[in-house]
């Protein structure tokens, strides 16, 4: 009877010792690694690195210095699809609404003529503007520079007659980068250059419009200067932009 006593004994204590000793082991091995930093990190940088801040757009109408005011709106239509960093899609269609911030009409003994342009939201396909902090870094002519334009048709200062008549005596600077531009507000001064350069080949402060040159840009008002020492500054219907996020 005591041997059985015995027997029921040791199996209790090695069943107790084995509940008690497995919960311990099995905490051991369930710690969970931390993630490595650097690592989230390196993802979060690669991120950035692919993000496009281009914007494509084109004028809607003719912006001519003798036929507008300081403060009336302009407005362009994305001809692509674009981002905006916070994720927001902008659908290829979607509006530009801006105001012409400073004009000087005609090129004199006091200076060129002048154009500012400043974007300030966009207006997508189903009617929600959203603010929108861009610079307009770049201006040319629309592709089809034979199509007739109802807007410019017996305008002297239409675009194929722009690119006759210009010169290309305006001040250079290549050694202003994109990124050194937006940082400092300022773009490059640059000529008139191929008028039917391919979209993706458009370069940050530059005007490739004949006998105008792109003097400054800037997310901050005045925005975007444009100068004229040959004529008066007016842009197309269907002058191709190109706008940088920051």
């Amino acid at each position: 009877m005591n041997s059985l006593k015995d027997v029921l004994a040791r199996l209790f204590s090695s069943l107790l010792i084995t509940l008690l000793v497995a919960p311990m082991a099995s905490g051991q091995t369930a710690a969970p690694q931390p993630s490595s930093p650097s690592a989230s990190s390196q993802t979060t940088a690669a991120a950035q690195a692919q993000f496009d801040n281009r914007i494509f757009a084109e004028f809607d109408k003719l912006v001519h210095v003798n036929r507008v005011k300081v403060g009336d709106a302009i407005t362009a239509h994305l001809t692509a699809p674009a981002k905006m960093r916070n994720g927001t899609e902008l659908a290829k269609g979607s509006k530009l609404v801006g105001s012409i911030t400073e004009i000087k009409v005609k090129a004199d003994k006091e200076g060129p003529s002048k154009l500012g342009l400043l974007f300030t939201k966009i207006v997508s396909k189903n009617g929600a503007e959203i603010p929108l902090q861009v610079a307009l870094v770049t201006v040319a002519p629309h592709t089809q520079q034979n199509s007739v334009d109802s807007l410019t048709a017996g305008n002297p200062f239409s675009g194929s007659d722009r690119l006759h008549a210009g010169n290309g005596s305006a001040e250079l600077n290549n050694k202003t980068t994109e990124g050194e531009a937006l940082s400092r507000g300022l773009g490059a001064r640059a000529p008139a250059a191929r008028a039917n350069v391919a979209e993706n080949d458009l370069q940050p402060g530059k005007s490739y419009l004949p006998g105008v040159v792109l003097a400054s840009y800037s997310m901050d008002n005045p925005g975007t200067i444009l100068e004229s020492k040959s004529g008066s500054v007016y842009l197309d219907s269907g002058v191709r932009l190109l706008l940088l996020q920051p």
